[in-house]
């Protein structure tokens, strides 16, 4: 992340709209080594302003208490503007994150009258890279945009890109305050995987719980319970009713064997004399009723059968008959129109006269033509000789004749009858007397109720065995739902596995990289350390502590010394050492903004830092001099490295400062 442009407007000593532009072009950085921002200010012109409007910009009132802030900012608008009439002032600081994208993050303070806060404003614009128009919103929830920002700039991490060098010594004053802790973790990436080990842990208590609740809840409980009790139930009536239908089939065996013994005697029970006589007496009585039947039906059918061909011939006749009936009444039914012509025609004027006889003579003989032109049509002649109406005719034609089959199937029945009678007769006179069955109905009857108390055992059992197996599957199912059946409990159990597997993975891992890191921050804080303190043989021994995050000394006997003990300016100088290491381990690749970063150094200490530190400290190094820390003989050092100049220009009678090119008369 590198900070590229502050914007103060009417903010504090800064009048009207004033820009910084802190952009370093990546090309720059990488090609030409210019890493450096110089920012130049007597004291009073403005230059901690800038750092703490920087800071402001991104993490606002964290670490400033109600009544600080309402010192620090009932005064920040310009008091030259103020008295112009201007009631708001806001800083914007545009940052750039690693993959290009730009944040706008503006705060605007309105005062009222008495120049007093009445409302604060922060509004973030969010730019795609190569887009110069962001989405722009207002921040209306001020720890959600705290938790937007600290996933690029950490808070904790501030104190080790924006300070003060004269006070960078609190950094080791600090050191085993637990913010201080915290902020070392997040800049060298170790508190990532913590977090990220919390997050596991957690992930594992939750399913833990969840593995819990699934196997051992009441109600699981419960329905396993009644699942085992109907289990065992349905084994013990399974074995109840097993039993039952073997007596069952025992009785049944039973039964079956006495009807066999009595159906062999009831055998030779049919053979009997007063079984034969039985059915000698059946069979005299049926004989009787198909002779009585035979003699009715011979009654009624008999002449038809006797007089079949006759009334067959008949009913030949009197069809040809009445076809001819009906020949002769369509020839005269033709015949008559003719015939009233004739008589009209001999009735007319005739000349001469025809007699009566002539008159009747021809009208027989035109009736004779007419028939015999009718009889050439109906050569066949039939004389009727029956003189039928049409409901006799109707009569004599539907005469039914039936078959003699009847009366010959009652005939053979008889003759059957007649036969059985005479053998039944023979066997009576030979017949056995009748046999007891009763002592096998006796005892087929006691068996046959005991079977049927069996049964309704039996069926009894049946019905309980049915019920139980309709539970014993209802709390099966109760109990898949309940527990989200096996194959899910298997698969929390399977994911907290992973979870333990992955925990234990990310501690080991942790400690390797903690060890690692611990060995990088030692060598590189030692390596720094060693290039920039001047009384390098004083100590013996220089660690970083990474169980305890402190930086510890030794003296040449290898005794612990007190880092309090040490100058205010060495003091810069190991904290300078230290976030070096830290900046150089870190995951973060963050500007760093400096307010006069040698105020209190000699020239020893400042030598080394110009020359060996910042130029090499981060891709972006802001420093806010005064011109007895960066003189001129330091700016020819770091000319090379620098890509841009400001010097804050304060106007004792006007009372603000512009911001302007060059630093101070040592420009370039």
């Amino acid at each position: 992340m590198i900070l590229k442009k502050l914007i103060l407007n009417n903010y504090k000593t800064y009048y009207g709209h004033q820009e910084l532009n802190l952009d370093i072009p990546p090309q720059v950085r990488s090609d030409k080594n210019k890493n450096i921002i110089l920012i130049g200010g007597l004291n009073g012109a403005g230059k901690t302003t800038i750092l703490k409007a920087v800071h402001y910009a991104l993490f606002g009132k964290r670490g400033i208490s109600e009544m600080e802030y309402k010192r620090i900012f009932s005064n920040v608008i310009n008091n030259h503007f103020f008295d112009e009439g201007g009631r708001e002032c806001y800083i914007s600081l545009i940052v750039e994150n690693d993959n290009l994208e730009e944040w706008e993050l503006k705060v605007k303070w309105i005062f009222d009258h008495n120049k007093k806060v009445v409302h604060e404003n922060r509004e973030i614009a969010i730019r795609k890279p190569g887009s110069s128009v962001g989405k722009r919103s207002a921040v209306n929830n001020i720890d959600t945009f705290n938790r937007f920002i600290d996933r690029k700039i950490p808070y904790h991490v501030a104190p080790f890109f924006i300070f003060d060098g004269e006070e960078i010594k609190e950094i080791i004053l600090r050191q085993n305050s637990e913010e201080l802790k915290i902020a070392i973790q997040k800049l060298s990436g170790l508190e990532t995987y913590k977090t990220l080990l919390d997050d596991l842990k957690e992930t594992k208590f939750y399913l833990d719980k969840k593995l819990m609740n699934s196997i051992g809840s009441s109600k699981t409980t419960n329905y396993t319970q009644e699942l085992n009790r109907v289990s065992i139930e349905l084994v013990e009536l399974n074995q109840k009713l097993k039993a039952v239908n073997q007596r069952k089939i025992g009785l049944e065996e039973e039964i079956k064997e006495l009807k066999k013994i009595r159906a062999e005697k009831i055998q030779l029970n049919s053979k009997s004399r007063e079984s034969i006589l039985k059915k000698l007496t059946a069979c005299e009585v049926n004989l009787s009723q198909a002779q009585k039947e035979f003699n009715d039906k011979f009654n009624e059918q008999a002449y038809i059968h006797l007089l079949t061909q006759p009334i067959q011939e008949l009913k030949g006749r009197i069809t040809l008959e009445e076809k001819e009936r009906e020949r002769l009444h369509s020839i005269n039914s033709s015949y008559s129109p003719y015939k009233e012509f004739l008589i009209k025609l001999f009735d007319g004027d005739i000349s001469p006269q025809l007699t009566e006889s002539q008159r009747i003579q021809l009208l027989k003989n035109g009736e004779e033509i007419w028939n015999s032109k009718a009889d050439e049509l109906n050569r066949e002649k039939i004389t009727i000789i029956h003189d039928l109406n049409k409901h006799q005719f109707n009569i004599l034609k539907n005469i039914t004749i039936k078959p003699l089959s009847d009366l010959k199937g009652i005939h053979q029945r008889i003759s059957q009858l007649q036969f059985d009678i005479n053998q039944f007769e023979e066997e009576i006179r030979n017949a056995p007397e009748s046999v007891d069955i009763e002592d096998e109905n006796t005892k087929i009857d006691n068996l046959t109720k005991m079977l049927g108390e069996v049964e309704l055992r039996a069926r009894s059992f049946k019905n309980k065995t049915t019920a139980l197996r309709e539970d014993k599957t209802k709390y099966e199912n109760l109990l898949t739902r309940s527990t989200s059946n096996d194959s899910n409990t298997e698969d929390l159990r399977a994911q907290i596995e992973q979870v333990n597997s992955t925990i234990i993975f990310l501690n080991q891992y942790v400690a390797e990289v903690t060890k690692l890191k611990a060995v990088f921050i030692h060598n590189e804080f030692k390596l720094m350390l060693s290039e920039l303190i001047r009384k390098q043989d004083e100590f013996g021994r220089i660690e970083f502590d990474v169980n305890t995050y402190t930086i510890r000394l030794f003296n040449d006997r290898n005794q612990e010394i007190s880092v309090h003990d040490r100058s205010a300016g060495e003091m810069q100088i190991i904290s300078s050492a230290l976030i070096w290491a830290l900046t150089k381990s870190s995951k973060f690749s963050l500007p760093m903004l400096i307010d006069t970063p040698l105020g209190r150094l000699d020239s020893y200490h400042r030598n080394h830092l110009i020359n060996k530190y910042y130029k090499e400290l981060s891709d972006q190094v802001i420093i806010l001099s005064t011109d007895t820390e960066i003189t001129k003989d330091y700016i020819d050092s770091i000319t090379q490295n620098s890509f841009r100049q400001y010097v804050l220009e304060y106007n004792d009678k006007l009372k603000y400062t512009l911001i302007r090119d060059g630093y101070f008369d040592l420009k370039r």
